[in-house]
């Protein structure tokens, strides 16, 4: 054909490509790459997917870390408080209060924890004035804090697995589908050279062919 529709239509699709970065844009240009690179695609999504959960659940885990803590230094205070309360020079009066600080202390304590929470922890039979009482209590929440670290180092080795797992698709699936811009601008310059010459060919044929009517007219 000497026309340039063809030639024209595939210079229009190596536009497309170059504009959209994917040498694949249908099935025609390579079926199984296309099958391929889909189930690429939908892996790397599933893998973001999972990303995104392990790190909502790294954030839920931090919360209740944070929480722990808190827990952590409201008996430490009722500790010092109990183990002053054990110096000879105090008055009952004083001891007292201190009691009853140690009582608003663990106030604060249930504040920050549900009662089955204070009850798993042990913290619901707390004596806040014995001391022995108040450092079983705080092994039990460094053991809970230890726990909820060691879940914390799990996710997110998960969600670095997953991170380096989402790369690497990434990285296959855009060796199969990104277009080669400058392997495809060559194609395109090449394709344009064609429709050029063929244009030229076709107008010096349509001028070879005026000429020879012209002839026959005279003749």
């Amino acid at each position: 054909m000497i026309g340039g529709i063809g030639n024209s239509y595939s210079n229009d699709y190596s536009y497309g490509k170059i504009a959209s970065g994917n040498k694949l844009p249908r099935a025609a240009d390579g079926a199984a790459e296309l099958a391929i690179s889909q189930k690429l695609e939908k892996e790397q999504r599933t893998d973001s997917v999972q990303i995104r959960n392990g790190r909502d659940n790294i954030n839920q885990m931090n919360i209740k870390d944070g929480v722990l803590d808190g827990v952590k230094d409201y008996l430490q205070s009722m500790r010092e408080n109990a183990v002053y309360a054990k110096n000879g020079t105090l008055s009952d009066s004083e001891r007292e209060d201190i009691a009853n600080a140690n009582s608003q202390l663990m106030k604060g304590v249930g504040q920050e924890l549900t009662s089955s929470q204070m009850k798993s922890l042990g913290l619901d039979k707390i004596d806040v004035n014995d001391i022995d009482s108040i450092d079983s209590a705080l092994k039990s929440v460094d053991d809970a804090r230890g726990s909820v670290g060691a879940v914390t180092n799990g996710l997110e080795h998960n969600v670095s697995y997953n991170s380096i797992a989402r790369e690497n698709l990434l990285s296959a699936e855009s060796s199969i589908a990104d277009t080669d811009i400058a392997q495809e601008i060559t194609e395109l310059k090449k394709n344009q050279t064609l429709d050029a010459y063929r244009m030229q060919m076709q107008k010096k044929q349509q001028e070879d062919d005026a000429q020879k009517n012209n002839m026959n007219v005279m003749l």
